[in-house]
């Protein structure tokens, strides 16, 4: 992701608070939890489609915005744009919300056991994003230099390893590429894990010039280090 939302990439930021972002602060986070968890199973929207929708939030809504607000955000874009409900059928419900003493009484009630098995059967699957292999083209022990793209869509390489050069350390086979499946398409690629020396990544700010970072990358993110295309 370029822009705003790339915290982990940007300068200026300092460290990314990652302190309790998995906790439930409140019964709505959790709702909001179970409302994504439950939808992916049926197909309407993938994972890389979630952190799509959340990337294209107004930069200030998104500052301001808790982690499971993102999550809800996303969740009302894919639904729209999925053609599952309308921009004025949320407003309505949300004001319809507001008038009430307990909003829980506008939640309404049903009972599906076929999907609540599919739902608690997605929960128990190991995710799996494998795809069969083709032959990749880099080895481990390779050097690699990565791509300074700025794609306008999704994107999982990062800002801040951008340009640098690097060494395959594993080669994990084919997998869903996610800068792909967030628009709808179905594409794989191969997976690399890359080394870096923190020096090259960051500079005299580097805590440690001795430490590696590794980053898993997948290969249309990746030249050969001597490639200067």
């Amino acid at each position: 992701m370029n822009g705003i939302h790339d915290m982990g990439g940007m300068h200026g930021f300092g460290a990314v608070p990652v302190d309790d972002d998995a906790q439930f602060h409140a019964d709505w986070e959790r709702v909001v939890f179970a409302l994504v968890r439950t939808i992916r199973p049926q197909g309407i929207y993938n994972i890389d489609e979630s952190r799509h929708g959340i990337e294209r939030m107004d930069p200030a809504d998104y500052l301001a915005a808790s982690y499971f607000e993102r999550w809800l955000a996303s969740l009302e874009r894919n639904l729209v744009e999925k053609g599952h409900l309308t921009v004025d059928e949320i407003e309505a419900a949300y004001q319809r919300a507001r008038d009430l003493e307990d909003p829980a009484e506008l939640v309404p009630q049903r009972r599906d056991p076929d999907l609540a098995e599919r739902v608690r059967a997605a929960f128990e699957r190991p995710a799996s994003f494998n795809r069969p292999n083709d032959k990749p083209q880099f080895a481990e022990g390779d050097a690699v230099r990565v791509r300074n793209n700025h794609p306008e869509g999704h994107t999982r390489c990062p800002r801040y390893v951008r340009r640098t050069a690097g060494e395959i350390r594993s080669v994990h086979g084919n997998h869903v590429f996610p800068d792909a499946s967030a628009h709808g398409e179905e594409r794989d690629e191969p997976l690399y894990t890359v080394a870096f020396d923190a020096e090259d990544v960051w500079g005299p700010d580097a805590e440690d010039p001795d430490d590696t970072i590794h980053v898993d990358l997948w290969e249309p993110y990746l030249r050969p280090a001597e490639d200067e295309r």
